[in-house]
């Protein structure tokens, strides 16, 4: 397993079960920890009260991907709720001028922009912990965390917002906005990126498999004729035509299995949203393209004290370098604006 994944695995673990009541004691750096459970838990977890927690895969209870840890803590995930909803009342919004401000967070390639008006706004951040699976020949999860701005669809960096200090409940429940095939979209770029490595052992070892079969294989036929030339004194090319042919088929039949089994399948299952709502500052800009012009919005975000990304309307990537077209003036990355 991974050692970047580690602190995560026992972070979650430890919060988890924190949640479910236990007293946990798993020092940072430690390999093992120990959680002292309430009945229920322990009964959930189908093991005792005192519970050892160990990276080892031959552990009690081991905190490892490649075991059946996910499984054993089913009954206390799905016990937890899906969807939290919280509330930052309040949060220091810029007040100067933000003219000067976007334009050294932005690099606009195409167009001219002025920065018309700036508003106290509300709305929402959405948080989403995705499962991610790469099933092949081996195994490779995760969980992924996406952070959107539900207005903009931008992706943002916020901070753990459970560690946010100040939350409340939400004073209404609204219908969010629906941002899961975006946040969806993200978690599979996120994936792509961390088991790169993965994909890259897996494809080592199809090729490995590959030349070894053809290696195989090609030995046989050079066997089959070496013993055909010795008991035959005429040539039979009919015969020899027809053993590559078999040897050929069976080569890539044998192949196809070797493709069907190197194979990997993604899926990506949502676990939680959150929902926060907070304070920003919406900072409305006239876009300028050719004789087209269009309002936009950027949000400065008061958590992170800076300027948000905005979202490319072609492939979803947030950036602070755009483009835009000519006749809608919607924004572009710099790679969709080709």
């Amino acid at each position: 397993m991974s050692q970047n994944v580690q602190p995560r695995l026992r972070e979650f673990t430890c919060r988890l079960l924190e949640r479910r009541g236990a007293a946990v004691e798993w020092p940072d750096e430690a390999s093992e920890g120990l959680a002292v459970l309430p009945p229920e838990t322990a009964e959930s977890l189908k093991c005792l009260e005192v519970l050892p927690l160990s990276f080892q895969p031959e552990a009690v209870f081991p905190v490892n991907l490649a075991t059946d840890f996910l499984d054993r803590l089913q009954p206390l995930v799905e016990a937890e709720p899906q969807v939290g909803l919280f509330r930052i009342p309040q949060l220091y919004l810029k007040q100067s001028a933000m003219d000067e401000p976007v334009a050294r967070a932005f690099t606009w390639l195409n167009v001219k922009v002025k920065v018309r008006q700036t508003q106290a706004v509300r709305l929402e951040y959405h948080v989403w912990y995705m499962h991610a699976t790469l099933d092949s020949a081996d195994r490779w999860e995760d969980v992924v965390r996406v952070s959107l701005n539900s207005s903009s669809g931008a992706e943002v960096a916020l901070p753990d917002v459970l560690e946010t200090g100040d939350l409340q409940p939400p004073e209404a429940q609204q219908e969010p906005p629906n941002t899961y095939g975006h946040a969806a979209a993200r978690a599979v770029a996120i994936v792509e990126e961390r088991s790169a490595a993965f994909v890259a052992r897996l494809e080592s070892q199809l090729d490995r498999d590959r030349k070894r079969l053809r290696g195989y294989y090609n030995a046989l036929l050079r066997e089959t004729r070496e013993k055909v030339s010795r008991t035959h004194r005429e040539a039979n090319p009919e015969g020899d035509e027809a053993r590559r042919r078999v040897v050929a088929l069976e080569l890539r039949r044998k192949l196809a299995e070797l493709d069907e089994r190197y194979a990997i399948r993604v899926e990506i299952a949502p676990l939680v949203l959150i929902r926060l709502d907070c304070p920003a500052l919406a900072v409305h800009c006239e876009v300028f393209r050719k004789q087209a012009r269009r309002m936009h919005t950027i949000y400065w975000n008061p958590v992170l004290k800076e300027l948000e990304p905005m979202c490319c309307r072609s492939c979803g990537v947030s950036t602070f370098s755009l483009a835009f077209t000519d006749q809608n003036v919607q924004p572009l990355c710099p790679g969709c604006a080709r």
